[in-house]
């Protein structure tokens, strides 16, 4: 367990991270569907990031002034940084209202080809022949679970607006994954986390007092109280250090192979907790994904990077 954390073993804890990662977003997407009906996504969205400074605010106040100068001076990648992830997390609650989960399900595994695509262009990462293989074989496992190994089942999709704003959201993703290690090196963790939350947080404000305007406000109960607590604490604490910490480590382009446990892991959830049942497709698709990690995760070692 002590090498775990040693230097040797960076990229073996940062897939572990990057693994968990994919679980707690795996769960931010069952939540999210599940109060899309009664708590409004953009106001959602603003009170779980909002909550989030909260939480973090302890850890940083020693340093604020500090930190607060730190990110004047790179305020350009902090201010990108924040729109592309709470800009991302955001759009996903908006798209869910707007379509259906499976869809949804099927866009997210894009994701990795386009962080690929977007490190290739901007970032001049090498895309080998593994790492491609490793990509499709991702895709196609997504796929076969998406669509139950029944190609009829694609044919039949029907894309909507929200699609389009889910697609919208993976690029997000892509950029900030790609843009993560231009944060500054003087930021602690709990500071990194603070400062685009809280960026992202002032980002979002307008939005949501339009939505409570024009559309639906936040109900004040126990139910949504829980629902941007957990949000705040599991995926957009916990959730963002570790994708962060992943991402820093091994790249956003052998990080983005992990979206593909996302839909591996909301399958298992949706079983668990929602009485589904799990069928062949489940282990075939399940199976490429996995594959597809080892490719991309086996390559070279160039990306990696110390903490």
């Amino acid at each position: 367990m002590r090498r775990l954390f040693q230097q040797p073993s960076l990229p073996t804890r940062a897939y572990i991270f990057l693994t968990i990662t994919s679980f707690l977003f795996a769960c931010n997407h069952v939540i999210g569907r599940g109060v899309s009906e009664t708590i409004p996504p953009i106001g959602l969205s603003f009170w779980r990031w909002f909550a989030a400074t909260m939480i973090l605010l302890p850890f940083v106040f020693r340093r604020i002034k500090q930190s607060a100068t730190i990110c004047h001076n790179s305020a350009s990648i902090m201010i990108q940084l924040s729109v592309f992830m709470i800009g991302a997390t955001t759009l996903i609650l908006v798209a869910l209202n707007f379509t259906t989960a499976i869809n949804v399900s099927l866009i997210n595994s894009v994701q990795p080809t386009v962080t690929m695509l977007f490190a290739c262009i901007f970032a001049g990462e090498i895309l080998t022949a593994r790492r491609s293989l490793g990509i499709i074989c991702g895709i196609v496992g997504v796929v076969v679970m998406i669509a139950k190994a029944d190609w009829q089942v694609l044919a039949e999709l029907d894309f909507t607006s929200g699609d389009f704003i889910a697609m919208l959201a993976m690029c997000g993703f892509s950029l900030y994954a790609i843009n993560i290690r231009k944060i500054p090196l003087a930021l602690n963790t709990s500071e990194k986390l603070f400062w685009v939350a809280f960026i992202g947080s002032i980002f979002l404000l307008p939005f949501y007092i339009a939505e409570s305007i024009l559309y639906k406000t936040v109900p004040l109960n126990v139910t949504t109280i829980t629902v941007v607590m957990t949000l705040a604490l599991l995926i957009s604490i916990i959730g963002n250090a570790l994708w962060n910490a992943g991402n820093f480590i091994v790249g956003p382009s052998k990080a983005a192979a992990f979206i593909n446990l996302i839909p591996v892991f909301g399958a298992v959830l949706a079983i668990s907790f929602l009485g589904e049942h799990v069928y062949l497709y489940h282990f075939i698709g399940a199976g490429l994904v996995f594959v597809a990690l080892r490719l991309v995760v086996g390559g070279n070692k160039q990306t990696t990077k110390k903490l």
